[in-house]
């Protein structure tokens, strides 16, 4: 199984990149991509060489996570997004906006073993845990909605 690129830290990520036999400075590269420029794939990193985009693909897994639906509450604006994990898992989060700022609630569970009647995440009760990119990319999927 390729580790979750989008999961590892910045000296965790150069030391993967050093073991491909890259230069570290494609690690500060490749984090800005993921976490300020928040692209989708490795196709949009248009300083990335291809030969390094072919090792990435190989090597690591890229979470972007797919947009499957978006209710907007007529009342306050809020707005709940339903995502498709890759392996098919589904997660919920929440936008809310405030005068104050903006509130982001994310799943980090796929399912949930409380058994809530009211709550469709119970159903059919935890599935897994989620990754750090997983969640990160909610937030990253979010912001890019308006």
């Amino acid at each position: 199984m390729n580790k979750d690129i989008k999961s590892l830290s910045l000296p965790e990520l150069t030391a993967e990149i050093e073991a491909l036999g890259e230069k570290p400075f494609r690690a500060k590269q490749l984090y800005e991509w993921m976490h300020v420029k928040l692209v989708r794939g490795y196709d949009e990193m248009t300083n990335i060489p291809k030969s390094l985009k072919a090792k990435l693909e190989e090597n690591f897994t890229y979470t972007a996570l797919e947009e499957a639906a978006v209710q907007t509450s007529k009342l306050d604006g809020t707005k709940k997004f339903l995502f498709k994990l890759n392996d098919g898992n589904m997660v919920e989060s929440v936008l809310m906006r405030y005068h104050h700022g903006n509130s982001v609630c994310i799943s980090s569970q796929a399912g949930c073993r409380m058994g809530c009647k009211f709550c469709a995440s119970t159903l059919g009760g935890l599935a897994r845990n989620l990754t750090a990119s997983e969640m990160l990319d909610q937030i990253y999927a979010i912001s890019h909605s308006d």
